[in-house]
């Protein structure tokens, strides 16, 4: 999962970082506090096979912040969790990976803006969509940052996440895992 986190992503955020200094100071100092998290969770959670909830999401606002300064409008999201839901797990990059899969496999623009959701059930899943505007070229879905999601699960004995993909939409279930199993308290 490490080597999956794309050196193009480093390269794309230093030049974002690079196009603000001069535009917005401030805002600059902002990105390099927000590149800063996304590296710190990169390397904190290396070696963790499970991470919660609360710090995935922390992360992947991070990531977003990142994001939209290079696509601006043309990325947009939205995260709906309880407090309750915050404590389950997941596996490192999990929320990354989907994110980045939606980027590279679908066309961002201001004619086609991209819109991620992320909620989840009550089966306690976390549900990743997007709107599915595919590029004319792009790699199977089977394989990409998802299949490494699948393996990863498959290795850690935990259960399979569903991809659906409709018309207009694209959707990844991933099953959360309780707390206790995190600890080692249930294996």
């Amino acid at each position: 999962l490490k080597k999956q986190v794309n050196p193009h992503f480093l390269f794309n955020s230093l030049n974002a970082l690079l196009a603000l200094i001069d535009e917005d100071s401030e805002k600059a100092g902002k990105f390099v506090q927000e590149m800063s998290q996304v590296y710190r969770y990169l390397l904190q959670t290396n070696e963790k096979p499970l991470i919660t909830l609360r710090q995935e999401l922390a992360f992947i606002e991070s990531y977003f912040f990142l994001l939209k300064t290079r696509f601006n409008n043309n990325l947009t999201y939205s995260i709906a969790t309880e407090k309750n839901q915050l404590n389950y797990t997941v596996a490192p990059l999990t929320l990354q990976l989907l994110v980045e899969n939606a980027i590279k496999h679908n066309v961002v623009s201001s004619c086609k803006p991209l819109h991620i959701d992320i909620t989840i059930n009550q089966n306690n899943e976390l549900i990743v969509t997007n709107n599915l505007q595919l590029k004319r070229q792009t790699l199977s879905f089977e394989k990409s940052g998802i299949s490494n999601i699948s393996i990863k699960y498959k290795l850690l004995n935990l259960p399979f996440i569903r991809i659906t993909q409709l018309n207009d939409i694209f959707e990844v279930r991933i099953p959360l895992v309780d707390e206790h199993r995190a600890s080692g308290d249930a294996r």
